[in-house]
């Protein structure tokens, strides 16, 4: 009759080394395996940006993995820490996939949005109200290509005169866009000058765009705001820009101190 002696391997002795404590067995670092969990999980930062915290933490719960041994341990290589060193290499690299996609998704956009932009200011240098007016509509709302847009527009003011003088008010003023007026001033062929950078931004999830466009590089020039958004078709899958605002750019004046 044999008596079996205890086995000094306990689960206790293999998680206690993650706290620190002195161990006879292989140490076993979860924090790495935690740090992968959350690498993979930072890959979502390709599609969402904010998403790069989950890599910055994967990356810190790696280099806690990664920490020295106690010296008593002696060259003993803990459990866990291959893993941290593959969490780092994958936090990394969808950290930059998704700051390279991030920024290659704003230059592109910025370079619609500016090329858009100056042909809504050609079309509307060129004095045509009609098509300038197209152009700061959404594709649901414009018209069919094979509208004649001189035709119909001058039907609606006759209708509306016809309505006016019927209610007794008498003929009413044209309406007139200032913007489009300001615009015809100058020629079809000014070269606008870009007075800063294309502004991306979302505005409660819809693609937006801002170009300010300056007459010339003096010190105080007419300057036009364009506010654009980007728009997907439904249907067919094609995007396109249009001109949700446009006015003349003022500086917004701030005040140093509220009293």
């Amino acid at each position: 009759m044999t008596t079996e002696s205890t086995s000094p391997r306990t689960l206790g002795a293999v998680m206690s080394s993650e706290a620190g404590f002195e161990s006879q067995d292989t140490p076993l670092r979860i924090s790495g395996f935690i740090a992968l969990i959350l690498a993979l999980v930072s890959g979502f930062a390709t599609v969402a940006l904010p998403m790069l915290a989950v890599g910055v933490l994967a990356i810190l719960f790696a280099m806690f993995a990664l920490r020295k041994t106690r010296p008593e341990l002696g060259e003993v290589t803990p459990v866990g820490t291959g893993v941290a060193r593959l969490a780092i290499i994958l936090a990394c690299f969808f950290g930059a996939c998704s700051i390279a996609r991030y920024g290659s998704k704003h230059q592109t956009l910025g370079a619609q949005a500016e090329y858009f932009a100056r042909q809504f200011v050609r079309v509307a240098s060129s004095g045509n109200q009609i098509y300038a007016n197209e152009l700061q509509k959404s594709y649901v709302n414009r018209y069919l290509k094979t509208m004649p847009l001189e035709l119909h527009y001058r039907n609606e003011k006759l209708k509306q005169k016809q309505e006016s003088e019927s209610m007794g008010m008498g003929s009413m003023p044209e309406e007139e866009d200032t913007t489009v007026a300001d615009l015809a001033k100058y020629p079809v062929d000014h070269d606008w000058v870009l007075w800063r950078p294309v502004r991306i931004y979302n505005h409660y999830g819809r693609q937006k765009a801002e170009v300010i466009l300056a007459a010339d590089e003096s010190e105080n020039p007419y300057r036009l705001r364009i506010e654009l958004e980007y728009l997907v078709h439904k249907d067919r899958g094609t995007s396109e820009w249009y001109v949700e605002v446009a006015t003349p750019y003022h500086e917004r004046l701030v005040a140093e101190s509220v009293l």
